[in-house]
């Protein structure tokens, strides 16, 4: 049996015993490399050493000898003596003890991971992220990257946090564009979180002004920016058309920002690749090769292909067949093989930019506002039909070989367009709002089934749909020119008001809204935008739920009512917030375009800002929001378009999505994180620098972004520093974190590691359970005299 020195560590990995012998006699170890080591005890054979019974030495008290004296200790098999603090320790040979209480020694297969002897799986390459969701490790496993291995997965499906309904703090996370200067008294008087100063609002979250390199003129931005990881870098990216006042419509500038630091990622500035400024882009690998692929619209009336990199690589041959402003491509496969194809309006277009077929109606509300239109299974044949405001088209056939389109129903004017099963008996129904009414049409025959007029009048907007009031039936809500609706469709023939706000767009009545439910509780929250604000509506109205048969609960949704309201600027077209993760934190944000080139809409700045919650209470969703027609099945997290895409109303099994500009909410309500410390170590040698390392695990069933702050706290010295993560940690994965800082005095050191603490014992994230963050304190560097 071998003598060693104990390296005190918590679990996985080799510590290494630090700085001088630790003693002056002639027995002290070799330090030639400057870590302490003690060679074998014996000469070749293995002997006993016979220590006399009542002189003081360790022994059993009956004459019978010790094998192995440790101090005034006798190791019994299975232990080693450490000669540091001559105490018996579990002999793992070379290998240390994994695990705390108990330690154990690994098995020849084995590895020990935060805590545990287990047997890694199979190399792998990729620590999945927010946009990256696909493994190399088998079911129940996921990738260690440091190690290169796959490992057990850590997630807890039960982990959830429930916030308080209602309750949550939107603030700016970042904002690019110009500013309009705004006079202010206090900070009262300008946009939630700006602070008056010398009588102006100033901003106190990171804003990025176009650089004159940067085409700076160009900084209006009227359509919904669209969201995706263009890199695969795991931070998604905001992608928008800006445009210069004086030629808004024909000479605009597609741009792609960082979604969480709002920094430029590329623009495309070449004049012969100008767009319409107000047009809507579409994201997805349409090719299936890996990389996305972004669908603009030009300011020439042709469509264009933008690759991930902001390279232009075609435009159609010709313009499309109509005249229009605000388009917005959407991407399917209409063969059900090969590439997707890109609808416009009527028209089809291949993957190369080939022009492949086009109907006779169906362009949306009016081609002066926007060319909008809805891809959906309407007949249960798994190919998708092409949902052009009133008319309905299906086809047969192959792209490029005999592709064949015919109207399957034609009922009405144009108009804007969701799908949902609102019957629940998964055949699906059609919204069309047109002409100042919402119409509820059977999917499969374009009948009418039910009408309602718009309060307030106007044309009315994109409807979004989801289930507003909690009751498992989906709701329809839109913006009119006056008062935003939201209604409930009795599953026969009657929509029925939920309730309505008065809101101001007198000057296209057609804009576009969002939802979401933020806070988990069931009931999604209306997220609108018009001329002059930024409004976040409870899905029924407060009153409605302590009393629904209350005199409160009138059917009229106040601005004292709502869940938030701020400052935005737009002249209005179809645009609309749009909620996703943009950041990678696997946490919803807002993103809102705004302008001011409008007299109508002329009291805010212009460009890109991004909401997230300081409370941290916002759910989970999804990173991408990819065409303004955006319903969770058209594509997938990283931006894949599906060969055949999932029926929306149908998928998941058991809780289907069953909405339409509605982002996820993940597999499992409320998941959250649970964040912990393990394998608490230093690397190297302790001598005048000291490097601990802690490896940062994730057990909860939500991931969380780069950014986790770590600190490490020494006993007597007290704060060591703080570090953030640097990468994403998903459910049921790792990371390292490492820190390097003068000795803090001498050895050895009591060490503490609090993960989500930014060093004032404060932490950024709502977790599941809040009490285990810290591990220690851990006995370090023992050699160090």
């Amino acid at each position: 049996m071998r003598t060693r020195t104990l390296i005190l560590t918590s679990t996985a990995t080799l510590l290494f015993a630090c700085g001088d012998s630790g003693a002056d006699g002639d027995d002290a170890p070799s330090t030639d490399s400057g870590v302490a080591t003690l060679g074998d005890t014996s000469t070749g054979d293995e002997t006993s050493t016979s220590v006399g019974d009542g002189d003081g030495d360790p022994g059993d008290g009956d004459g019978d000898s010790c094998s192995t004296p440790c101090g005034d200790d006798c190791c019994t098999e299975g232990e080693a003596c450490d000669e540091d603090t001559l105490t018996c320790v579990l002999d793992c040979g070379d290998a240390e003890p994994c695990g705390i209480d108990p330690e154990t020694c690994c098995g020849g297969d084995e590895i020990c991971y935060v805590g545990q002897c287990v047997v890694p799986g199979g190399p792998c390459s990729v620590l999945s992220c927010a946009t990256q969701t696909e493994s190399d490790c088998g079911e129940g496993e996921i990738c260690d990257a440091e190690l290169g291995q796959c490992v057990p997965d850590l997630a807890d499906e039960t982990c959830t946090y429930a916030p308080e309904p209602g309750v949550f703090d939107p603030v700016p996370r970042w904002s690019w564009g110009v500013r309009k200067p705004r006079a202010c008294m206090d900070d009262s008087d300008c946009q939630k979180e700006e602070a008056c100063v010398d009588s102006n609002c100033e901003v106190t979250w990171p804003h990025h002004v176009p650089g004159d390199d940067d085409y700076p003129a160009f900084h209006q931005a009227m359509a919904p920016p669209m969201v995706a990881d263009l890199d695969g870098d795991c931070i998604p990216e905001i992608v928008f058309n800006s445009y210069e006042p004086a030629s808004w419509t024909t000479n605009g500038i597609l741009r792609a920002l960082r979604g969480d630091t709002g920094e430029p990622v590329w623009t495309l500035g070449d004049p012969a690749w100008r767009s319409d400024g107000t047009a809507i882009p579409a994201i997805g690998d349409i090719d299936y090769d890996g990389d996305l692929e972004i669908i603009n619209v030009g300011g020439d009336s042709r469509l264009q292909l933008i690759d991930h990199q902001g390279n232009p690589v075609w435009a159609t041959a010709d313009p499309v067949g109509y005249s229009f402003t605000s388009g917005a491509p959407s991407l399917a496969n209409f063969d059900i093989q090969g590439d997707a194809e890109i609808a416009f309006g009527r028209e089809i277009y291949a993957s190369d930019g080939s022009f492949v077929w086009a109907g006779d109606g169906g362009i949306g509300t009016n081609p002066n506002y926007a060319t909008l239109s809805c891809v959906a299974d309407l007949d249960g044949d798994l190919r998708p039909e092409l949902i052009g405001g009133g008319t309905a088209y299906t086809f047969t056939g192959t792209v490029g070989v005999d592709f064949m389109g015919s109207t399957m129903w034609q009922t009405g004017a144009d108009g804007y367009c969701g799908v949902a099963d609102f019957q629940l008996d998964g055949v699906p129904e059609v919204v069309v709002v047109r002409g100042g009414s919402i119409d509820v049409l059977d999917g499969p025959s374009g009948a009418l089934l039910a009408q309602f007029p718009i309060p307030g009048g106007g044309m009315g907007g994109p409807p979004n749909i989801a289930d507003f009031d909690g009751d498992g039936f989906p709701d329809i809500g839109l913006a009119g020119g006056a008062r935003y609706v939201v209604v409930q469709f009795d599953g026969v023939n009657t929509l029925t008001k939920l309730w309505d706000a008065v809101t101001k767009d007198v000057s296209s009545n057609r804009t576009g809204s969002s939802v979401f439910d933020f806070d988990g509780d069931g009931r999604s929250e209306v997220i609108y935008a018009d001329e002059w604000y930024l409004r976040i509506y409870p899905g029924v109205e407060p009153d409605c739920q302590l009393d629904p048969d209350g005199p409160g609960c009138d059917q009229d949704m106040t601005d004292a009512e709502i869940l938030f309201i701020d400052i935005t600027s737009s002249g209005t077209r179809v645009e609309y917030p749009v909620i996703a993760d943009v950041d990678g934190d696997f946490k919803a944000e807002i993103v809102v375009s705004t302008n001011n080139n409008f007299d109508q809409g002329n009291i805010g700045d212009a460009g890109i800002e991004v909401f997230e919650d300081r409370l941290d209470n916002w759910v989970a969703t999804l990173p991408i929001w990819n065409q303004h027609t955006y319903h969770v099945t058209n594509v997938d997290a990283a931006g894949g378009i599906p060969i055949i895409e999932e029926d929306n109303w149908d998928f998941p099994a058991g809780d289907p999505h069953n909405s339409y500009r509605r982002n996820s909410q993940g597999a499992v309500e409320n998941c959250a994180p649970d964040l912990v410390a393990q394998d608490l170590e230093t690397i190297g040698i302790c001598r005048d620098d000291v490097t601990v390392s802690a490896r940062v695990c994730n057990q909860g069933c939500l991931g969380v972004g780069p950014g986790v702050d770590v600190s490490f706290t020494e006993a007597d010295a007290g704060l060591l520093g703080t570090v953030p993560t640097a990468q994403a940690i998903p459910a049921g994965g790792c990371v390292k974190v490492q820190l390097t800082v003068p000795a803090p005095g001498a050895a050895p050191y009591n060490v503490t590691v609090s993960v989500d603490d930014d060093g004032m014992s404060s932490g950024a994230f709502n977790e599941c359970i809040e009490d285990n963050n810290a591990l220690g304190p851990v006995e370090l560097c023992p050699n160090i005299g």
